[in-house]
């Protein structure tokens, strides 16, 4: 059955809380592929930000998980954190009702309740969510590897949601039952995220309550080590202590 998109809610924005709502403040780019401190992070709805007095453009072609750049001509430009340029000009701001200039107009669409619910990500406890029993098989196994083979992990993100599974995993790494380790960037992000800000995704990785505006915290994580140069300089500089990245890297693995 084809799926029909339901018809678009407009802002009003001659009534509160537009009305007096400052314009957006935007900030130069210091280092290139670094965005400023208190940048805006674009999500997966329309987002409209007061560039003047009166008026709020609609952010054309946007993507998740970016910033909006200010162009010379006054036009609104989505980019990459890595594609940002020295001396851009990026939106910040992260209230999202127009108190700093930027709307996320999150009721544009009057989906369905069951098709809203497939934009909901990791509001609660889900199959990525690790569990301290799923170990438990795996410690003879581990143990006979460990002395006649060699351990290679394919790991994702789930390791690092969960504090208890990443305090074991760490272990596992220090202790000798990790040779090498597979894993694609969002280990490794999230990893940085829970060793920075004890969360994951935006949930603190113990006790999974949303942390206020934590949907920034892996971005920042990002940010962060780009600035500094690298993961390996972050660890050197005392910003992340403990984890599975600093296991892995003291160990030497590969």
């Amino acid at each position: 059955m084809a799926f029909t998109l339901p018809p678009y809610n407009p802002p009003d924005f001659n009534k509160p809380p537009f009305l007096g709502a400052p314009t957006v403040h935007f900030e130069r780019v210091l280092q290139p592929g670094v965005a400023p401190e208190n940048y805006h992070a674009t999500s997966i709805y329309p987002e409209y930000f007061h560039v003047r007095k009166g008026r709020w453009c609609l952010v054309k072609e946007s993507r998740m998980d970016c910033v909006v750049v200010l162009k010379q001509d006054g036009a609104l430009a989505v980019k990459e954190f890595r594609h940002v340029k020295l001396g851009d000009l990026v939106a910040c701001g992260r209230q999202e009702n127009g108190e700093e200039g930027i709307f996320v107009h999150t009721e544009a669409f009057d989906f369905p309740e069951h098709i809203s619910q497939k934009f909901v990500f990791r509001a609660h406890i889900t199959r990525e969510t690790s569990f301290s029993i799923d170990y438990d098989e795996l410690y003879d196994l581990l143990e006979f590897e460990r002395r006649n083979g060699f351990i290679v992990w394919v790991a994702g993100p789930a390791v690092v949601f969960d504090r208890d599974a990443r305090d074991a995993f760490v272990e596992l790494i220090e202790r000798g039952y990790v040779h090498g380790l597979l894993a694609g960037n969002a280990l490794a992000v999230h990893d940085a995220e829970a060793a920075l800000f004890t969360t994951g995704l935006g949930q603190e990785i113990y006790s999974k309550r949303i942390v206020d505006l934590g949907h920034y915290n892996h971005l920042d994580a990002i940010n962060k080590i780009r600035a500094v140069g690298s993961i390996q300089k972050t660890i050197d500089e005392g910003l992340i202590n403990g984890g599975v990245m600093e296991a892995v890297i003291k160990k030497d693995l590969s």
